[in-house]
């Protein structure tokens, strides 16, 4: 068995002391992998009755996800938000651990061991499709994060997520499930894209970019309906604070031009690949759609919002960061 495979846990938590849990931990075997998916409309899905997850799992959506997260480290200028480094600076005799939930292709976790090779990393998700040969300080596991978590109270110093709001109907209840295994003075750390575009002059969408209003509508509506999804992006500093558990809560909010229209070079190049992002994220939706009340639309919003996106100068997309400390 390699001690490098992604779903074989070494016992001894690379000698250190171990906080967490590993009972239950087991190996997936490369055979059975195919069994996390089933193909619809041509694409790829998790097969994960109980998550709610729509977006496909395929190789045009880890391309958009590892595009989303280059993208992201322009925008906000870093890995993450908050005092990351602080918190996470080599202590003697101590093993700082971070849990990425909804970690996907990995890229964010990947990126981070190498930045800080003295961390542990924990890299969650529902289907395995991180890489089977991770860093000697990762560890990508199989776990749905509406359900509780297996490490220990208290056991983990901080917990990052970004964008995974699709996969949780619940957000309140995460929340208190993270600050349970976070320790006093532990980091959360929040990463989500508002579910409508905006413009950046402050005009109306509706007016400005009608298909691309409509097509985020029946999106959010999509959602709504058949899976029990709410957007929740500018609500989580709320749902951090009614849960009593954490303080020194900021938020801050980026963003991102949509298409080749501004004028400084920089964003104009960042415009010009979030575009391509959003195509993707569009064409991903459409078998969401197609699953809805919008089903007889599908096409039409899909096509309608890539010419909107193709052509309206001034569109953007909203990035909301938090970050909280564990009281």
């Amino acid at each position: 068995m390699d001690d490098h495979d992604p779903y074989y846990y070494d016992s001894d938590d690379d000698g250190t002391a171990s906080d967490t849990s590993e009972e239950g931990l087991v190996e997936v075997p490369q055979d059975d992998i195919p069994g996390y998916f089933q193909e619809r409309d041509g694409r790829l899905f998790h097969s994960h009755g109980s998550s709610p997850y729509p977006l496909p799992v395929d190789a045009d959506e880890f391309h958009r996800q590892n595009g989303l997260n280059r993208l992201l480290r322009t925008l906000i200028g870093d890995l993450f938000v908050g005092p990351v480094r602080e918190l996470l600076a080599m202590s003697l005799g101590e093993q700082r651990r971070v849990v990425d939930l909804g970690t996907g292709t990995g890229q964010w976790v990947l990126d981070m061991a190498h930045e800080f090779p003295h961390v542990r990393f924990y890299g969650v998700d529902i289907v395995p499709i991180a890489t089977r040969y991770p860093p000697h300080n990762v560890l990508f596991e199989m776990h749905n994060i509406m359900e509780p978590f297996r490490y220990q109270d208290g056991s983990i110093d901080m917990v990052h997520a970004r964008s995974i709001s699709m996969a949780i109907q619940d957000y309140r209840a995460l929340l208190h499930e993270v600050g349970r295994i976070l320790r006093r003075g532990g980091l959360f750390v929040s990463c989500e894209w508002g579910r409508f575009p905006a413009m950046e002059d402050g005009s109306e969408v509706a007016i400005r970019a009608p298909r691309a209003h409509a097509f985020f509508n029946a999106i959010r509506d999509t959602l709504r309906v058949r899976r029990g999804i709410e957007p929740v992006a500018s609500d989580i500093p709320h749902f951090l604070e009614a849960t009593g558990q954490f303080t020194n809560i900021e938020t801050r909010r980026f963003l991102a031009p949509v298409g080749e229209w501004p004028t400084d070079p920089a964003r104009r190049e960042m415009g010009r690949e979030f575009r391509e992002m959003m195509i993707l994220y569009a064409r991903s939706m459409r078998a969401v759609l197609r699953d809805g009340p919008f089903a007889d639309y599908a096409d039409a919003l899909v096509e309608g919002y890539i010419r909107d996106i193709s052509t309206v100068s001034g569109i953007v997309s909203t990035c909301f960061t938090v970050h909280a400390r564990r009281i």
